[in-house]
């Protein structure tokens, strides 16, 4: 009993404290006095609810409504659209057992000339390549796209596309004996790389170059192209030779009968510049210790000839005077010739041993230099072999490609030493050869003279 009478003014305490929130909530106009008033509001309130319900109840079953109808009719129409589907394949089907009805029927009313229409398309297919990148298709273009239809056709072909094989092949045996210039669009050959309509002179189906700058050019892709690497100028200046040519001149020309690829190949030989670069730092030094040694060489082997064709004259004028060597020891002797015999030959040799370092001088040098240069090349070829290994090491065998450099330096270098070692060597041998000699006519000359002083001396006493 005593629970129910809590309940109950529990019930109570809520409703009054919901009141009280419902009173404080509501606008100041809008206060009421009494619970009466309370309920009056709260019944109002849940009257404008269920309206709102009952409305949105209403739209959304209307929503619904549309939704369903639209599935219906997007229904129908799949229904629609896959009766079509199954009557379209029905009809493809029939069309295709038809079309093999016909296929068959035109087989059998075709005979041999399905056969010989089947080789007349397998010789098409053969010869398309070829008069693709014949240059006389840059002259008579569309040959190869009318080859093309034909092969690729699966009807039988009218009498002027057979006609298109026989006259393929005839034009380009007539072109194979023509030597003639035409216009025609030409890539690479621009400023910029960029394709230019050129005059380009063709000789046969073998080669062609342009008339302004006689550049050689190939077909590549149905295209005219200019080499990327030209052959020699002397190439280039046997055909202007023949371009400028009358019609009853002689003129000997270069004749590529794998048409380019013979140019192409000789124009990716590397130059003499080409093979100098690829020495390296190691390979300039070697070619300026050779030029050094060459032109000190030369110098010295002037100076020494010159000396020696002086000292010559001299030996027979007997003139003394500083002109030479020769002319130095005589005026030693013209200095000292009242000594004695033992005094004039000791003056005699220290004068020879004064003119030996200039008469040798240089061919240390030349020794020197020309030892070396072969040092060096092999300097070279150790740079070149750790190159080449490196390249192995990092990206393998595979591409010799990699390797090109270090191998090109190897053998480069060893090439350019050797190049230097040997007119060193010789020009050393002439040199240290004219130095001897004149060496020599220095001794020969003051023993000369020693001797006819003793010979006097002798004859006085």
């Amino acid at each position: 009993m005593i629970k129910n009478k809590l309940s109950v003014k529990a019930l109570a305490a809520a409703a009054l404290f919901g009141a009280g929130t419902l009173i404080t909530s509501l606008p100041a106009t809008a206060q009421v006095s009494s619970l009466s008033d309370v309920l009056a509001a709260v019944r109002r309130d849940s009257s404008e609810l269920s309206q709102e319900n009952q409305q949105r109840l209403r739209q959304f079953q209307q929503a619904t409504a549309e939704q369903e109808a639209s599935m219906a009719s997007l229904r129908a129409e799949l229904n629609q659209a896959e009766g079509q589907g199954r009557a379209l394949q029905a009809e493809f089907q029939a069309n295709e057992g038809r079309l093999n009805e016909l296929q068959g029927e035109l087989e059998n009313l075709a005979g041999d000339f399905g056969q010989l229409l089947g080789q007349f398309r397998q010789a098409a297919q053969e010869s398309m390549p070829v008069i693709r990148n014949s240059l006389a298709s840059a002259e008579y273009p569309g040959r190869a796209e009318g080859l093309s239809e034909v092969a690729q056709s699966r009807s039988l072909p009218t009498r002027e596309q057979l006609d298109r094989l026989p006259k393929a092949i005839l034009q380009e045996m007539i072109a194979q004996s023509e030597v003639k210039s035409f216009q025609a669009e030409v890539n690479q050959v621009g400023a910029e790389g960029q394709t230019e309509v050129q005059d380009v002179f063709r000789v046969g189906i073998f080669n062609a170059v342009t008339v302004d700058g006689a550049r050689f050019v190939e077909m590549s892709d149905g295209k005219l192209s200019a080499f990327a690497k030209q052959p020699p100028g002397n190439f280039s200046s046997s055909m202007s030779s023949l371009i400028n040519a009358g019609d009853e001149d002689v003129v000997m020309a270069p004749i590529d009968p794998s048409k380019g690829t013979l140019f192409d190949t000789y124009g990716k030989l590397p130059t003499f510049d080409d093979r100098i670069e690829a020495g390296g730092t190691v390979g300039y030094v070697i070619i300026a210790l050779g030029v050094v040694g060459v032109l000190l060489g030369l110098f010295k082997l002037i100076s020494i000839i010159l000396m020696t064709g002086s000292m010559r004259s001299t030996s027979k004028t007997k003139e003394a005077g500083t002109g030479n060597p020769l002319a130095r020891v005589f005026k030693v002797y013209e200095d000292h010739r009242k000594d004695s015999v033992e005094t004039l030959e000791m003056k005699l040799d220290e004068q020879i041993l004064k003119e030996g370092p200039k008469i040798d001088r240089f061919n240390d040098i030349l020794k020197v230099l020309a030892s070396v240069a072969p040092l060096l090349g092999l300097l070279g070829t150790v740079i070149g072999m750790i190159v080449t290994f490196t390249a192995i090491t990092i990206y393998g065998a595979g591409d010799p490609q990699l390797m090109a450099d270090g191998i090109s330096q190897a053998l480069m270098t060893t090439v350019m030493g050797l190049c230097a070692a040997i007119p060193l060597l010789l020009i050393h041998a002439v040199c240290s050869a004219a130095s001897r000699s004149a060496a020599q006519l220095l001794d020969e000359q003051a023993a000369g003279l020693v001797a006819e002083r003793a010979e006097k001396e002798g004859v006085a006493a």
